[in-house]
């Protein structure tokens, strides 16, 4: 029998293989928490700056053993009258023909296994309305088993009247079967069956990339992954480690015997006794308890969970439960033993494949697997009904790496789940992450996450580091996690838990790795983008907008002691007038949930009344930027705990007890926190205003111009002066730009003069429209560039001369290498010029050499128009002059600057991380031949380093003396900092001669 391979990218080392004949039964449920509270809710009146404490007797009235979970919610929000039912069908797997072609291969060859799919597909749409968790997975499990068992009756029927065998695949509509040709022409051609598939064997890749162990701890003992996405800030500054939630993987298994595992596993009951039912799924080796073919799956489990007792912290949640279904062997995986796994994953069973329990389906499935592309819909119907069923599904994004566009693989191009590229230490994506576009236009991926030498628990009882997305897939899992175990009323709300973590996470933009023409399709411009989604993962920040804090009421510890059945606690519930911003009626609830936070929770209403007075005191303000005067999303804090938000102008109002003295704190991300006292009269009215200033270092140098005048054959130290001037540490770096010709600026000392010319009457006009090329133009002299001399040039529609025939006319914003030439160029602004709507290019011969002109040109798109022209002259000095540039913006990304046939020289560059451009109408800029600066400059020490705010260096350079010199070279000396105004500033030194060499040099020149 043929077997047709389908390559499937699994960054994993083991798939299902067999199939599981899965036989629904009556569900079994396990026996819900009961409590009750005494009284039923709780009310005080509380005058303002004071407390009252209340009590609250909680009782256990269930036949199990529980521990209490507390948590603080607002009270519900009144549901619309009339809700329409949403529709959330599960697909179907989209297929050419009728018949698998690979299909109709293995049945030529004889009898085979194969999927029979059913047309009519149910709609598990209505699952999305209800809230109980348990009710909500019987909802989805009843629906698909139903409507499998209705629909298939008839072909069953046919079947068993046959004698064939055959499996039920409920999740999918669809049936497994054994058959020859005559059987699957008769399936094909029955009225229910909407198409048959091979039963593919999916072939699985080289596992993650191997490299060296390397935690890179922190401070805080966390290895450097954990501590980039500040999970460990979440354990530390909320107390949550992922309590009460269960994740999973389909992966290769998982070691729970492992050291750093064994204590999160579902299965384990304590004092060394398992209970692997409804925990455990292993059709591949029917092993009875977790165990693991190869590293991958431990690993990426260990990630989300591991709480290693010997090592630093490597798990994000390492609070949470967790579960697993070993899917596939060492080499392959068929479609129906993944179509098994993702139907126990809905509905866990015993370890016989019986009695099924969707309410112990996980919370989170993480997957760390994808095909070696995108575009492949097959699972569609899997992932729909997970999220119908309020399970939070990540994938890996794929390792196809990321030199064009659209490289993103499924399932992780799914729009129903949350795709996951790979970062490394630097925030930089990883060689091997895949990009999006989707093939149908959407951004992917979702969110990045550290995937490069990510240390994690192996497949023994040590550890190892691996890289790939399936290393940076688990981090969003557990980091979901620890967002429903803060906020439980999150549970199973796919969007407004992704909301959160897109809308915290860290915006990744303008990496000039991408900005080229083989990504003008994917360029990192804007949030989200198709390189890093909406940004790197930030666990902190997820939850902490999740996280329901309600300053005023004040709950006791977690009791740790079991209640037994029947057995009561009493709660002592603080309601603290001191931190409300005024009087005013309060509502809250205390919700109270028994070991699973699935499980809905005893809910206890809570009301503060706190009654207005003639003696309070009113104060009143506004929170403004100090440079910018523009008002502040800020929070106002006062020593007693009020905690409020300012309104969108920046305003804010807060009532507190008269004669009181207030300390009243605001406080804006980026911007320095400020603290003012005031002591406001009973009945009175104080204004107290505040200006923040921004949070940032700022790089001055303290000299535009370094003279150095060096002697024959001598050296000369010079100092490079820098300071940092802001209230934040300031990193730099320095180096020395290749400059093969100095940059002489007419709006500087010792610059050149001149400027405009009017094109001469007898110009060449070149009818370039919007992105055409001139065809070779004879320049009338030998111009001499780099190390070769032209005698022709190409003019571009876009700003740029070029010494040979154009690659392509488009306009591709780049830095330099130019994208739309690989020969020499020259551009005095390459920007998206379109002469098509007026404005004129032309080309002169003049006195002093050649000139290139584009004279009131518009930009494509727009109405603004811009002059600048380019003089070549017989001597290699250009000049560019700009005569109308005032309404050039940076979000045009021009570039001005040289292209060698080996190297580039950027004189300046909005379209990438570069210095800026700095034009002005009038200017002029000189480019002259000179010795490369690296010839005669270096830095001696110090290239980079880190300055304490208001604090200043000094960094040594040496000029030397490299031979007789009849003009002044320049160099560019670069420092590139952490300064978001300026990140790329530049001081010019200039070289002159000294003492000149005792001797002169002849060069003699022979003509012919």
């Amino acid at each position: 029998m043929m077997r047709q391979s389908t390559s499937l990218i699994l960054f994993i080392i083991a798939c299902l293989v067999s199939v599981l004949a899965f036989t629904p039964s009556t569900p079994v449920q396990a026996d819900p928490a009961t409590l009750s509270a005494t009284p039923t809710s709780l009310a005080a009146t509380v005058e303002l700056g004071n407390t009252a404490t209340l009590s609250l007797t909680i009782t256990n009235t269930g036949s199990n053993s529980l521990t209490l979970l507390l948590y603080t919610g607002y009270p519900p929000t009144a549901s619309p009258a009339r809700m329409a039912l949403p529709s959330l069908p599960v697909p179907l797997p989209q297929q050419a023909e009728r018949i698998d072609p690979a299909l109709q291969t293995e049945l030529a060859h004889g009898p085979t296994r194969f999927l029979v799919f059913f047309a009519d597909r149910p709609d598990l749409g209505a699952a999305l309305l209800i809230r109980d968790w348990a009710a909500r997975g019987e909802y989805v499990y009843h629906t698909l088993t139903e409507h499998a068992e209705r629909s298939q009756r008839a072909v069953r029927a046919m079947l068993d009247a046959a004698g064939i065998r055959y499996t039920p695949l409920w999740i999918v509509n669809a049936l497994l079967v054994e058959g020859d040709a005559t059987l699957a022409q008769a399936l094909a051609d029955h009225a229910d069956v909407a198409m048959l598939s091979a039963d593919h064997e999916l072939q699985v890749a080289p596992s993650a990339l191997t490299t060296a162990v390397s935690c890179s701890p922190s401070a805080n003992n966390v290895c450097w992954n954990i501590d980039r996405i500040r999970a460990d800030r979440v354990w530390r500054e909320f107390g949550v480690t992922g309590e009460g939630i269960t994740v999973a993987n389909i992966d290769s298994g998982v070691q729970y015997t492992h050291p750093a595992l064994i204590g999160q596993y579902r299965g384990n009951l304590g004092g060394g006794v398992f209970d692997h039912n409804y925990n455990w799924f292993d059709p591949v080796g029917n092993t009875v308890a977790p165990t693991a073919a190869g590293n991958h799956g431990t690993h990426v489990m260990g990630t989300m969970v591991s709480n290693p007792p010997d090592q630093p912290a490597m798990g994000v949640a390492p609070g949470a439960r967790w579960i697993a279904a070993r899917a596939c062997d060492t080499m392959s995986c068929l479609d129906s033993n993944i179509i098994a796994a993702a139907q126990w994953i809905l509905a866990p069973t015993d370890l016989n494949g019986h009695n099924p329990r969707p309410s112990m389906r996980p919370h989170i499935l993480n997957n760390s697997w994808a095909f070696n592309s995108g575009g492949n819909p097959i699972y569609t119907g899997y992932t729909a009904a997970w999220k119908a069923a309020g399970i939070f599904t990540t994938f890996a994004a794929g390792n196809t790496g990321n030199t064009t566009c659209s490289t993103i693989a499924s399932p992780g191009d799914y729009a129903d789940v949350v795709a996951v590229g790979a970062i490394q230490q630097d925030d930089r994506l990883a060689s091997f992450s895949a990009i999006g576009p989707t093939g149908d236009g959407r951004i992917k991926p979702d969110l990045v996450a550290p995937g490069v030498g990510i240390y994690s628990t192996d497949a023994s009882t040590g550890y190892i580091a691996l890289s790939g997305t399936s290393m940076a897939a688990p981090h969003v899992a557990g980091t979901v996690a620890l967002l429903w175990s803060a906020n439980p009323q999150l549970i199973g709300d796919y969007d407004a838990t992704y909301a959160l973590l897109t809308s915290t996470a860290f915006p990744i933009t303008g990496d000039t790795s991408f900005m080229g023409a083989s990504h003008s399709a994917c360029r990192p411009i804007d949030v989200p983008n198709n390189i890093y989604g909406y940004g790197r993962l930030d666990a902190f920040a997820a939850v902490a907008a999740a996280k329901v804090d309600i300053p005023w009421l004040i709950l006791p510890p977690t009791p740790t002691a079991t209640l037994t059945s029947s057995g009561n606690t009493t709660l002592s519930i603080t309601l603290d007038a001191r931190k409300v911003p005024g009087p005013g009626v309060y509502s809250a609830r205390l919700l109270i949930y028994a070991n699973n936070l699935t499980d809905p929770p005893l809910a206890v209403p809570i009301t503060m009344t706190v009654p207005s007075r003639s003696t309070h005191a009113t104060i009143t303000g506004t929170v403004t930027d100090s440079e910018t005067g523009r008002p502040l999303p800020a929070t106002i804090t006062t020593t007693d705990g009020v905690r409020l938000m300012t309104s969108p102008t920046g305003t804010y109002s807060l009532t507190v007890p008269g004669s009181s003295t207030q300390h009243v704190t605001a406080t804006a991300v980026g911007f320095v926190t400020q603290t003012q006292t005031i002591t406001p009269g009973n009945g009175s009215t104080s204004t107290l205003n505040f200006a923040l200033d921004p949070i940032r270092p700022r790089l001055t140098t303290l000299q535009d111009v370094i003279p150095a005048t060096v002697d024959f054959q001598q050296n000369v130290t010079l100092n490079l002066s820098l300071r940092n001037d802001g209230n934040a540490p300031l990193s730099y770096t320095v180096q020395i730009d290749n400059e093969p010709y100095g940059v002489w600026r007419s709006d500087e000392p010792d610059g050149p003069s001149g400027g405009w010319i009017d094109p001469p009457t007898g110009r060449q006009v070149l009818n370039l429209g919007d992105d055409g090329n001139s065809d070779a133009i004879d320049l009338g002299f030998d111009f001499p560039f780099g190390s070769t001399f032209y005698r022709q040039v190409y003019i571009g529609a876009n700003g740029i001369i070029a010494f040979a025939p154009f690659t392509t006319g488009y306009f591709i914003p780049s830095c330099f290498p130019l994208s739309e030439t690989t020969s020499a160029a020259i551009s005095p602004l390459h920007v998206d010029f379109n002469s098509l709507y007026g404005g004129e290019i032309s080309f002169a011969q003049v006195s002093s050499g050649a000139l290139i002109t584009w004279d009131d040109v518009p930009l494509y798109g727009t109405t603004r128009r811009l002059s600048v022209q380019a003089l070549l002259q017989p001597n290699g000095v250009i000049r560019f002059h700009y005569r109308n540039v005032a309404d050039l913006q940076p979000t045009d990304q021009a570039t001005i600057g040289l292209q060698f046939d080996d190297q580039s020289q950027h004189v300046a560059c909005d379209a990438g991380d570069e210095l800026p451009l700095d034009l002005s109408d009038g200017l002029v800029i000189e480019l002259r031949p000179q010795i490369n600066p690296r010839a005669w400059l270096d830095i001696e020490s110090g290239d980079s380093g880190t300055l304490a705010a208001s604090s200043q260096t000094n960094i040594p350079l040496t000029a030397r003396w490299v031979g007789p010199m009849y003009t002044t070279s320049q160099a560019r000396v670069q420092i590139r900092s952490n300064d978001p105004q300026k990140p790329v500033a530049t001081v010019r030194v200039q070289l002159n001669e000294g003492t000149p060499a005792p001797y002169q040099v002849f060069i003699l020149f022979v003509f012919r």
